[in-house]
C-alpha cells in the first residue's frame, strides 16, 4: 500500500496547489475541487489509521487502489498544470474547461473506486468513512535507544557510558553497519580508552573473519586473558571452551569480538558468555526491563539468533510503539520472528520484513525510495529529503513549518528504528549521509519492486542504446558503461534516476513528458537545452552542462511546477540567470555547484513574494528591498562577491541582510573586491544558526555582531580581510548557543578566553593559524568541550591543546579528544 498512499499524498498535495491558484479555478470547479479533496484526505487518514489492522485485506486490493491512486494523480497533474501554465486565460477557452471538466469527472470516478475499496475492507458503508482528516503524527518514538550503538561515528560516547554502568548483568554492545564504514575503528578506540582507564580485570581482542576456526579462537582468547594452552593438541574444543567460561566468571571483562561475518559464528562463542539479553538492554537502555517481559526478551533474542543486525531492528521495532511495555506487542513480536526455517539468511529476511511491515505508512514510500541510489554509496540526506518533497511524499504536521523539516523528522525515525545508518553528521548535529545494510536494502529492492513502486535499472552490456519499457512509476538506473544511452518508452513513468558518469544521456521520448522527477547529476545531455522547456510536470530536475550545453534558464523559469533545481556547471563560467527565476510559483531550492549571476529584472518592479528556501551560489546578490520582500521564506543563502573595482561596498544594500527573518543558514565570500576602506559592520538576521565567512573584510572588533546572534550554534570564519594585527576577548554574555568555531584566526595576535566566553562550545577547529602560538588556557576549562582540531597548525599550537587534554582528561572529561592533520 506504500505506492497507493505515496500517490494519495501527492495528489491531495496537487489538489491544494490548485485551490491556491484562485484567479485560474472558477466557482464551479473550485467547489468540486474541495470536495474531492475532502474525500482523498478521509482516505489518507483511513489508511493511515487502519492499515495495520487490514493489511491482509490491503495487500489483496492494493494494485486496484494503486492503479485508480495514480490515474486520479495524473488526471489531476494534468488539470494543475493546465490552470498554471501561462497568464494568457487560456483556462477560459471553451475546450479547456470541458478538458478539465474531464480530468475533474475522471479523477472523481478514481477516488470513488478507491473510498468504496476502503469501505469494503472495513465492512461499512462509504458513510462511515467520513473521519476528520488529522494531520499531525509522532514523528519519532517517544523513548530512543541512546544506547544502542549501530557503527556510528558519533557513538564512541555511547559505548564508553554503556562500558562503565556498574551492572553484575552481561553487557553485549552489537557495533553494525556497512563494511569500510568504521565499525573496527569506533570499537578499538572504546577498547584502548578503557584498557588505559584499567576499568576491566580481563581485556582480550579476537579477530575471527570469515573463515572462523573455533579452536584458533579459543586459543586466542585464553592467550589475551593469560591462561594459555600449548600446542594445538591436548584439550577438547569443549575443555578449552569450559575454560574460558571459567576464567572469566565471577570477573569483570571486556571481550572485542571483531569481524564476524557469520551469526553461526556469534551463535557458537556466545555460549561462553553466560546471559543473552541484550534486547532487553537496547529497548530500555539504563532502565530495567519490566518482569514480565524479560522471558519475552530472552526469547526474542534466541530467535533473532545473535546477529547484530537482526538485534538493533527488532528493538528499534519495540521501540516504535508508544506503549513499548505492552506485553501482548511483545508477543505479537516473538510468534512473528520465530522460524522453522532451515537457513540464517531466510529467518533474517523474516525479521527486516517484519520490521518494514510494522512502519508506519506514512514511512514507507520514504524507506522504499532509498534503493534508487548506488549500492554502497553514501547517500546525500538533504537531497534525498528534497526528492521525498518533490514526490509528495511529506505532510504537514502542526509541528513543523516545512516539509524539509517533516523529512529530516522522517529521516531521523528510519534512524531510530535502525534501517538506516547516519555516515556524517554535520557540526550543527543534523545528519548529512546515510546508508542502509545490504540486507536491509535487498529486502527495500524487493518490496519497492513487489509494489510497483520502483524499479531498479542495471546493464552491464556495451550496447550503445538501452531500451526500458516498464510500466513503473519510478526508473532507478545503474549501468557499467560509460557513453550508453537509454531510451525510455514507458508513457507512465513519472521519475528517472540515474546514478552514473556519462556523457549521453538518456533519450526521453515524447512519452515521457509527464515526468516529475528528472536526477540526471552526472549527465550532461546536449538535448536539455533545447528540450527542457517541454517537461511542464517537472517538480525536480538534477543536471550538468557545459557552456555549449548551458540551459535556456529562462525556459526553465516557465516551469510551473518546478520545487527543485541542482545544477553542475562543469565549464565554471558563471551562468547568466533571469532574475525572474526567483519568482517560479513553486520553487523551493536553486543550486549550483558553481557562481551563477541573476540578471536585473526586466520589469524593473517587484516579483511576487517566493516559497524559495534555499539559494546556492549567487554572486554579487544585491540586498535591495524588494529581493528581501520576496525571499521571505529563505532559510539557507550561499552568497559570493567577486566585483570590479568601480564597485562600491554599498551597493550590495548588506544593510538589509537583517531582515532575512527565517534565513538560518548563511555563507558569505569574498573572491575579489577593491581595496579601499570598508568594514563589515551590518547586523545579521537573529534567526541564524550556522554562519561561514570566508576572505570578509570583518575587524575582529566587530566579532561582537556575531556573537550578539541568539541562535548561533555553527561559526566559520577563515582567512578573513584584516589589515591591522589585532585582539579578541569575546564578551561575556555572547556566544551562548555556539557549538562549533572553526578559524584561521587571521592576524590575531593576542587571544583571550575564559570559560565563561563560550558556555556551549563542543569543538573548536583551527586551520592554518600563523600567528597564535598556544590555545588560552581558559579553553581547557571548558566543561562542554569535547573536541579541539587542529589543520595545518605550528607545533607549539599542537602542544598546547595536547596540555589541554591532559587537563580535561585530570578534570574527569576522560571523553575529550584532540586531531591533529598536518603541522607546520
Amino acid at each position: 500500500m506504500a505506492a497507493a498512499y505515496a500517490a494519495l499524498v501527492s495528489l491531495a498535495r496537487s489538489l491544494r496547489q490548485i485551490l491556491n491558484l484562485e484567479q485560474h479555478v472558477d466557482p464551479l470547479h473550485r467547489d468540486k475541487i474541495v470536495a474531492l479533496q475532502g474525500k482523498v484526505e478521509s482516505i489518507i487518514v483511513f489508511l493511515e489509521h487502519y492499515s495495520d489492522k487490514y493489511r491482509g485485506t490491503l495487500d489483496l486490493v492494493g494494485n486496484g487502489i494503486t492503479n485508480a491512486a495514480y490515474q486520479a494523480q495524473d488526471f489531476m497533474d494534468s488539470y494543475l498544470c493546465s490552470v498554471s501554465a501561462d497568464d494568457d486565460d487560456s483556462g477560459s477557452d471553451h475546450g479547456s474547461k470541458m478538458s478539465l471538466d474531464r480530468d475533474l469527472n475522471i479523477a472523481f470516478e478514481r477516488v470513488d473506486f478507491i473510498w468504496e475499496e476502503a469501505a469494503k475492507m472495513k465492512n461499512n458503508s462509504a458513510e462511515d468513512l467520513r473521519i476528520r482528516p488529522i494531520i499531525g503524527h509522532s514523528s519519532t518514538p517517544k523513548i530512543t535507544a541512546k544506547n544502542r550503538v549501530v557503527g556510528f561515528e558519533d557513538d564512541l560516547n555511547a559505548i564508553k557510558e554503556r562500558l562503565y554502568e556498574d551492572s553484575a548483568m552481561l553487557q553485549v554492545i552489537p557495533i553494525v553497519g556497512m563494511g569500510g564504514i568504521g565499525k573496527t575503528t569506533l570499537a578499538r578506540k572504546a577498547y584502548e580508552d578503557s584498557t588505559r582507564a584499567r576499568q576491566f580485570d580481563i581485556c582480550a581482542w579476537i579477530t575471527v573473519s570469515q573463515q572462523y576456526q573455533r579452536r584458533h579462537v579459543l586459543l586466542r582468547l585464553l592467550r589475551d586473558v593469560e591462561k594459555p594452552v600449548l600446542g594445538q593438541s591436548g584439550p577438547s574444543d569443549a575443555q578449552l571452551a569450559t575454560l574460558v567460561y571459567q576464567t572469566l566468571m565471577g570477573r569483570r571483562y571486556l571481550v572485542v569480538i571483531d569481524d564476524v561475518w557469520s551469526t553461526k559464528t556469534w551463535l557458537d562463542l556466545k555460549m561462553i558468555f553466560p546471559e543473552d539479553d541484550e534486547v532487553g538492554e537496547m529497548v530500555f537502555g539504563q532502565e530495567s526491563c519490566p518482569l514480565q517481559l524479560v522471558e519475552i526478551g530472552k526469547k526474542i533474542a534466541r530467535n533473532c539468533r545473535g546477529l547484530p543486525l537482526t538485534i538493533a531492528v527488532v528493538a528499534g521495532l519495540l521501540l516504535s510503539r508508544d506503549n513499548i511495555a505492552k506485553q501482548a506487542w511483545w508477543e505479537n513480536v516473538s510468534e512473528n520472528i520465530s522460524s522453522t526455517k532451515p537457513t540464517i539468511a531466510l529467518h533474517c529476511s523474516k525479521i527486516l520484513c517484519l520490521s518494514y511491515d510494522e512502519l508506519p505508512l506514512r514511512l514507507k514510500p520514504c524507506f522504499l525510495y532509498i534503493p534508487a541510489f548506488s549500492e554502497d554509496s553514501e547517500i546525500d540526506a538533504r537531497k534525498l529529503i528534497m526528492l521525498w518533497v518533490a514526490e509528495g511524499f511529506l505532510k504537514l504536521s502542526d509541528q513543523a513549518k516545512c516539509l524539509e523539516d517533516v523529512g529530516e523528522w522522517c529521516l531521523e525515525d528510519l534512524v531510530n528504528r535502525s534501517l538506516i545508518l547516519v555516515s556524517q553528521k554535520g557540526p550543527d548535529g543534523k545528519i548529512q549521509t546515510i546508508g542502509i545494510h545490504d540486507l536491509l536494502r535487498e529486502i527495500c529492492v524487493a518490496k519497492a519492486e513487489e509494489e510497483t513502486f520502483l524499479h531498479h535499472v542495471s546493464s552491464t552490456r556495451n550496447a550503445q542504446v538501452e531500451t526500458i519499457d516498464n510500466p513503473n512509476r519510478r526508473l532507478d538506473i545503474h549501468c557499467t558503461q560509460n557513453r550508453q544511452e537509454w531510451r525510455i518508452l514507458d508513457a507512465s513513468v513519472r521519475a528517472v534516476l540515474l546514478f552514473r558518469d556519462m556523457y549521453w544521456g538518456p533519450i526521453l521520448s515524447l512519452c515521457c513528458r509527464r515526468l516529475n522527477i528528472l536526477d540526471i547529476p552526472h549527465v550532461t545531455w546536449p538535448k536539455l537545452a533545447t528540450e527542457i522547456s517541454t517537461f511542464v510536470y517537472l517538480r525536480y530536475i538534477a543536471f550538468s552542462f557545459n557552456y555549449a550545453s548551458r540551459p535556456d534558464a529562462a525556459s526553465i523559469s516557465k516551469l510551473p511546477n518546478l520545487e527543485t533545481i541542482i545544477a553542475h556547471n562543469t565549464d565554471l563560467r558563471p551562468l547568466i540567470v533571469p532574475y525572474e527565476i526567483l519568482g517560479m510559483p513553486q520553487l523551493r531550492h536553486l543550486i549550483m555547484n558553481t557562481r551563477f549571476v541573476l540578471a536585473c529584472p526586466n520589469t524593473g518592479g517587484i516579483i511576487r513574494e517566493s516559497d524559495l528556501q534555499t539559494l546556492e551560489k549567487v554572486m554579487n546578490f544585491r540586498f535591495t528591498e524588494e529581493a528581501i520582500e520576496m525571499l521571505a521564506s529563505l532559510k539557507k543563502l550561499t552568497v559570493e562577491f567577486h566585483v570590479p573595482s568601480s564597485a562600491k561596498w554599498d551597493d550590495l544594500r548588506l544593510n538589509n541582510l537583517f531582515h532575512l527573518k527565517s534565513l538560518q543558514e548563511l555563507k558569505v565570500s569574498v573572491s575579489k573586491f577593491p581595496k579601499f576602506s570598508m568594514t563589515w559592520n551590518h547586523a545579521f538576521p537573529t534567526s541564524l544558526k550556522s554562519l561561514s565567512l570566508e576572505r570578509v573584510p570583518l575587524p575582529w572588533e566587530n566579532v561582537t555582531i556575531i556573537g550578539s546572534l541568539p541562535n548561533l550554534r555553527v561559526l566559520t570564519m577563515m582567512h578573513l580581510e584584516v589589515d591591522e594585527e589585532s585582539e579578541w576577548k569575546p564578551v561575556e554574555g555572547q556566544f551562548l548557543q555556539l557549538q562549533y568555531l572553526c578559524s584561521s584566526l587571521d592576524n590575531l595576535v593576542s587571544w583571550e578566553v575564559e570559560r565563561e566566553h563560550f558556555p556551549s562550545l563542543e569543538t573548536l577547529c583551527l586551520n592554518g593559524v600563523r600567528w597564535i602560538d598556544e590555545i588560552p588556557c581558559g579553553v581547557g576549562e571548558m566543561h562542554s568541550l569535547q573536541l579541539i582540531e587542529l589543520w595545518h597548525c605550528p607545533e607549539t599550537l599542537v602542544d598546547s591543546a595536547k596540555r589541554i587534554q591532559e587537563q580535561q582528561h585530570d578534570n574527569g572529561n576522560d571523553d575529550f579528544e584532540v586531531h591533529v592533520h598536518g603541522s607546520r
